[in-house]
């Protein structure tokens, strides 16, 4: 979008402002990775190079490291609310074996061990925010913008089927955390890899555990501005999934578990025909 704005202001013959032409650099720089990421345009290259002129910027590279460092020390103090919520996405399907809305959230960072180092906080929230929202699906995926690399949180065994089908990466974490590469754009790569997989016939596969989202929608609380929070974040208060009970829950692993016991009980259920 800045991009576009940026060329409307050329094709009208009218030179942006130093101070506008150095908000839609930095605009340019961080939707495109620092011209870096997949969705990077021949537009984009040269709209920096001449906003640059104008801001008068002399090291675009330093000014993209700056702001991503300036973005990732402000992440570390949202709440797992604000990370789950603050970039996300819905997207809807409707294909023969899966119908319903996927939710996509994005944390951008410099620094992704300060956000995975929260995983206990952002599961829970995934899931409650899946719950609130009426989702099938909800992922977070965690982009290390310097390194290029990402890594996607799973917060139930539906998220880990689907992804293990559509993207098959590594799983840690107890099944909670997938490696995906150098996949960093929900739009080139994240999005069209899920909705290939769906229009190729997955489908939730019978019996699955549910973890977490076993809970009741008027269990999981409410969300509050922390009034001892110098940011004034937002956070959830009185969320069952914040219980010690349900910390063992919290992994697809042990979902799996629980599937395969309530399968051993239905076995040892059944009528014995003689």
């Amino acid at each position: 979008m800045s991009t576009i704005i940026a060329h409307t202001f050329l094709t009208h013959n009218r030179r942006p402002s130093k101070s506008v032409s150095g908000m839609l650099l930095c605009a340019i720089l961080s939707d495109t990775l620092n011209l870096l990421g997949p969705t990077t345009t021949e537009w984009d290259r040269l709209m920096v190079a001449v906003l640059a002129e104008i801001a008068e910027v002399d090291d675009i590279q330093l000014l993209a490291s700056q702001q991503f460092k300036a973005k990732s020390k402000e992440l570390a103090t949202m709440s797992a609310p604000a990370l789950v919520n603050g970039d996300q996405k819905t997207f809807s399907f409707d294909a023969s074996g899966f119908q319903g809305d996927i939710g996509f959230a994005v944390v951008e960072t410099t620094d992704d061990d300060a956000i995975l180092s929260r995983v206990d906080q952002l599961l829970p929230e995934m899931v409650a925010c899946k719950k609130e929202k009426n989702l099938q699906c909800i992922f977070l995926a965690v982009v290390n913008i310097v390194k290029l690399h990402s890594n996607l949180l799973l917060c139930g065994p539906t998220e880990h089927a689907l992804a293990s089908k559509a993207f098959g990466g590594n799983v840690t974490m107890d099944g909670a955390l997938m490696d995906l590469g150098g996949r960093v754009s929900r739009k080139k790569d994240y999005i069209p890899t899920i909705t290939s997989a769906i229009k190729n016939g997955w489908k939730k596969p019978r019996d699955l555990g549910r973890g977490l989202s076993m809970v009741d929608v008027t269990q999981l609380g409410k969300l509050e501005v922390d009034p001892n929070d110098p940011h004034g974040n937002v956070t959830r208060v009185g969320s069952v999934l914040d219980s010690p009970d349900m910390k063992g829950k919290r992994t697809c692993e042990a979902a799996e578990k629980e599937s395969e016991e309530k399968k051993d009980d239905d076995v040892e259920d059944e009528p014995i025909t003689i």
